[in-house]
């Protein structure tokens, strides 16, 4: 779908503004679907008429155009869909033709931007039975936070924006071959790995965590986020590398690989509008966890376990996103790695009719708090735009 806009915002305008939009952007996902499907079959030998039940878990605005629903109230206050239910179909009804018998299971959504992803999230964790309380942070182009246990769940969502899957950065690219991926300061300067150990081309979403972790303890950026200039860096291991700084595009930038060490023969860098774009995502995400640990009346040392969950999550370095602010450094040591939670969610979901139920019943269980229109956010969201 990236050819009708790369975030879910600009997909709803299309399919809200162009005729046949919608139908085109559910053909495309519908089509893509039936070729993974076949793909994987074939790969493990299965008949497509083997295949009976289908489970679908995804964000509020992909269900809708995934099920032909118009999604344009979800873009604009109040933010409401058109469904949130837990809906059961013939396959052949959403366009998915497998075999006449197969059924699809979407699961249940929360509210326009928690979705069924997050709900198979809940339930793949377990932190809706739990006796202990339990915070799921999910980072993407939106941040989802989930905070509860069996006595009841709060949800919210913030608009981080795509800075931590690389865009918006000027060297920024995604999970790639070649892909910066870890950087760590070294007493003689600075190292780094590239995903496939590949010559780099550009910084992924794990490595941009570590550069500016990095940053931040050499003293070359500040509380405000600010690059400093050569002169006022105090740190002996920054004056070390005060040789990296440079100028691109009449701002400050920091060097993270010579031009000599890339394949496009051009330095990787991190300008100090790309430590903006990453101070940005990263209060709204730590407000945003912080406004639903205050509605909840808790505090966050009440937190028995912080699940990361998504790609990005499973990647970054615990120390790192805890050094930048964009996770609580209270629960440092109570960090978990769930890796893809919506798909064992749904894998679960698929394996039993009973935890299909039971996504209804999550469903219930989470309130979701709108940010948008919460005074306690913003005023959150500005403290946590500094580094502590």
């Amino acid at each position: 779908q990236k050819s009708y806009g790369g975030d879910v915002i600009s997909r709803i305008a299309y399919a809200a503004d162009k005729a046949e939009g919608l139908k085109r952007l559910q053909m495309e996902i519908t089509s893509q679907l039936e070729e993974m499907i076949k793909g994987l079959a074939s790969k493990n030998k299965i008949e497509l008429e083997h295949i009976y039940n289908i489970v679908i878990a995804a964000n509020t605005t992909m269900i809708h155009l995934f099920a032909g629903l118009p999604p344009e109230h979800i873009a604009a206050a109040p933010f409401t869909p058109v469904a949130t239910r837990l809906m059961v179909y013939p396959a052949e009804q959403f366009g998915v033709n497998i075999n006449s018998a197969c059924r699809i299971f979407v699961l249940p959504s929360i509210s326009g931007y928690v979705g069924a992803d997050i709900v198979a999230g809940i339930l793949s964790t377990g932190m809706d039975k739990s006796d202990d309380l339990s915070l799921m942070i999910d980072i993407g182009t939106n941040g989802e936070m989930v905070l509860g246990n069996k006595e009841g769940l709060i949800s919210c969502s913030t608009a981080a924006g795509p800075a931590f899957e690389g865009a918006n950065i000027r060297n920024g690219v995604g999970g790639v071959a070649g892909a910066i991926n870890t950087v760590r300061l070294e007493d003689d300067g600075i190292r780094y790995t590239t995903i496939s150990g590949t010559a780099p081309i550009g910084i992924c979403g794990s490595g941009i965590v570590d550069v500016l972790a990095v940053l931040l303890d050499a003293g070359i950026i500040d509380e405000t986020g600010r690059i400093l200039p050569a002169d006022e860096i105090e740190s002996e291991i920054g004056k070390k590398l005060k040789e990296r700084l440079t100028e691109v595009d009449d701002m400050p930038a920091f060097i993270i690989a010579k031009g000599e060490e890339t394949r496009s023969g051009e330095p990787i860098v991190m300008t100090q509008k790309d430590v903006r774009e990453i101070q940005l995502a990263k209060a709204a995400i730590a407000a945003g966890t912080r406004v639903i640990v205050q509605k909840m009346g808790k505090s966050m040392g009440e937190i028995k376990r912080l699940y990361l969950a998504g790609g990005f999550g499973s990647y970054i370095d615990k120390r790192n996103a805890v050094r930048i602010g964009l996770l609580p450094k209270e629960l440092e040591h109570q960090i978990i790695a769930v890796g893809n939670a919506a798909g064992t969610g749904a894998l679960l979901s698929l394996l039993s009719r009973k935890l299909i139920q039971r996504s209804n019943i999550i469903k219930t269980m989470v309130k979701y708090v709108e940010l948008s229109t919460s005074p306690e956010f913003q005023e959150e969201y500005v403290n946590c735009m500094y580094f502590d």
